[in-house]
Formats: structure tokens, sequence, C-alpha cells
């Protein structure tokens, strides 16, 4: 009651009619109201415009309304400050509606190359029979023995120096699992992005863009298996059912239908992942990514994958940086994981590998089961290449009933 009594005695102070005060107050109640509910229903720029000119419109009204200027200024001034809030509201949510619209759009665009080059990743480990049925040899095209020409599903090694090719030490690759060590089975490196003598380039990418990581058995030259006539783990199918002839020894045999273990955010059976590194920054133990720094891929993966610490500030790993077959995406797992990565996984490769041999199966089945060929059945020393596609089934049939 003090309070109401102190504000009426300031209005007759001043020489305000209550009356029309607290109409004046009520109606810009009402009015602010309807604005507020118009905001709401509308998009912002166009819903500020019209919550301006309203209020102007208001204050004309209300200008006639008041008894003297002094009622006139208290209500323009009133006024005024409902424009300033008005006017921060919408700036600050603008502020943050664009922050989230670059940082949607960052993203979708990342996205969009990552499966881009995921699709070319595919369509070279489904053409491997083409691709390979000849050979660059002193600048002459040399047509490769068919006992030679590998089945569809490999994909390349990892570029190791950065130049966007494979040379010298880089091809072959391998990385045998061992199991129980999760540093093996894999190998990792920045992704190739041309292969000239295979007149075959990865579209729209440029080297160093994205580290790389493919499994150890799909790599199309590895020196670690006793297949060394075409250095390529063989047979490679659905199945993953191991030869006597490709994995006794070292390295040991894997049981039959073993997948590749590699992991995103916990879980999957990936061939390949392709990983996009987030921008360059300062962890919270004070590390700072530089990729300015010289040496191999995997000398400076630590410039460019993430490490993972807690919102606290806490590590719990060198993440994406680790050299282990555990990988994370965004930063459902870690504030500070600004990595993106998209990964073919094992049932994507089988789909992809199983349409190609579905356009070809009738020529395919009516090869002889005994002719060297990547669709027969594997063998040492008259077959090395052959993959048993022929023994495959596809969506629940055999791919030669």
């Amino acid at each position: 009651m003090a309070q109401y009594s102190f504000v009426m005695e300031v209005i007759h102070k001043k020489g305000f009619d209550p009356f029309k005060v607290l109409t004046s107050l009520k109606k810009l109640k009402l009015l602010c109201l309807s604005v507020w509910q118009f905001c709401v229903r509308s998009r912002i720029i166009e819903s500020m415009y019209y919550f301006r000119r309203s209020l102007l419109m208001a204050l004309n009204r209300l200008k006639k309304d008041c008894r003297s200027r002094a009622e006139s200024g208290f209500i323009l001034m009133f006024m005024l400050v409902l424009l300033v809030l008005g006017a921060a509201t919408y700036f600050g949510t603008y502020a943050k509606n664009y922050s989230f619209s670059h940082r949607q759009s960052e993203m979708q665009k990342t996205l969009q190359e990552l499966n881009s080059v995921k699709q070319q990743l595919l369509n070279y480990a489904v053409f491997q029979p083409e691709l390979f049925q000849s050979d660059l040899v002193s600048n002459t095209v040399t047509n490769a023995s068919i006992a030679n020409i590998p089945s569809p599903g490999y994909f390349p090694c990892p570029d190791m120096d950065g130049d966007g090719a494979l040379s010298g030490a880089e091809s072959p690759c391998s990385n045998p699992r061992v199991i129980g060590n999760d540093a093996t089975g894999f190998d990792y490196g920045f992704l190739p992005v041309e292969f000239k003598t295979r007149n075959f380039f990865l579209k729209g990418v440029s080297p160093k863009s994205f580290y790389y990581v493919v499994a150890d058995r799909f790599v199309n030259a590895s020196g670690d298996y006793n297949n060394t006539t075409t250095h390529r783990y063989a047979p490679l199918n659905p199945s993953m059912t191991p030869s006597v002839g490709v994995d006794s020894g070292n390295p040991p045999a894997l049981p039959a239908n073993t997948l590749p273990w590699l992991q995103v955010n916990g879980s999957g059976n990936y061939v390949v992942l392709i990983i996009s590194p987030g921008a360059p920054q300062t962890f919270p133990d004070g590390t700072s990514q530089d990729r300015t720094q010289a040496g191999d891929a995997k000398t400076v993966v630590g410039q460019y994958l993430d490490m993972r610490f807690d919102a606290s500030g806490n590590k719990i790993d060198n993440g994406n940086a680790s050299g282990t077959r555990f990988f994370f995406s965004g930063q459902q797992t870690s504030p500070t994981v600004n990595d993106i990565v998209v990964g073919i996984t094992f049932d994507e490769w089988r789909a992809a590998m199983a349409a190609r041999i579905k356009v070809q199966k009738s020529a395919l089945c009516n090869l002889s089961p005994s002719v060297a060929h990547w669709f027969n059945d594997y063998n040492a020393v008259s077959n090395p290449a052959g993959s048993n596609w022929r023994d495959q089934f596809i969506g629940g049939q055999a791919v030669c009933p």
C-alpha cells in the first residue's frame, strides 16, 4: 500500500491524470502481449518490423490521450525502453541462430564431402578387376595374367607422405590382426587421392584433407600373408573364411567369419573409415595442434586428429590419435573431439560387392570352375587370386545354383 501511495503522489505532483495514465498502461500491456504472441507465430525479422511499427502507432494514439507534454514524455520514454529491450532480444536471438545455422551448414558440407569420398572408394573396390587387368611397365600397357587379377573388394593402402599418391614403401602396407591387441588389424594414414597408373582419381579431394583407416585384410597390396604371388589376402568374400595357404604361420589364422573390428563411437564392424579433422585447437592440458610440423601421417597424427577430454578438462585418452581400433566422431563422447568420421561397414561392403556380382552372374557362372579366375575358389598355386564368389550366397540364394 505504501508503494502504491507513493506512486499516486508522484502522479499528482507531476500533474498527470491518474485515470488516463492507468488506462494508457493497460493499453500498453495488451499491446505488448499481442505483439509478443505475433512474434512467436511469425518469423523474427518480420516480427521486429511490425513490433516497431505497432509501437510507433500506439505512441501516436497515446499522445492524443494524454493531457500534458509531461505525460507524452513519460510514455515516449517508456516506449523507447521497450524498443531497446526488443532490439537487444532480437539481435541476441539472431546472433545465436546465425551461429547455429553456420555450424549446421559447415557440418552438412563436411558430411557431403565425406560421403562423396566413401562412394568413390566403394567404386574403387567394386572395379578392382578392371583397374588391375593391365599394368603400366616402362610406359607400356601390359595385360595382366588372369590368375593375378584381383577380385572385387580391395581398397588402397594409406598415403603416408601426404602427396596424395602411393609410391615406394607406401605400398604394400599391412598390420595383421593379433587377437587381444587393439592396435592391430588395420592401417592408417592420409587418404590417397590419385592412382595414376590405374587412371583413377578421387574427384574434388586434395592431399592431406582426410585421414584414412582400412582393415588389414582388405588392402590390395600386403606382403604379410603367405599369398606372396599376388600380395593380397585371399580368398576375400563375405564368408571371411581364411585359406590355410593364406593364414597359416605368421600371422596366425583367424577363425572363419571374423569380421573387421574397427569401431566408431563404440559400435560397428568397419572396413574403411574416412576422417575429416576439425580445426586445430589447444586442448585443456595446453597441447596445441600444429599442422606445419614435418613427418609422415603416423608421426603427425596428433596434429590432425583429436584427443579426448571430459567436460572438466580431465584427459580421457588420445582419442582418434591413439593408434587403436577405436575412433570417435563429433562431440558425443567428448567436448574436445571435432573430427567427423564416415565409414564403410562390412554390411555396406558386402552389399556393394554383391550388386556387382549379380550384374555379371550369368557370365561368371558359365566360367569353368577349374580355370584361374577371381570368381573361382582359391588355390595358392593354381588360382592365388581366387576369392570363391561362386560358392557365396546373395540375398539367401546361391550365386551359381
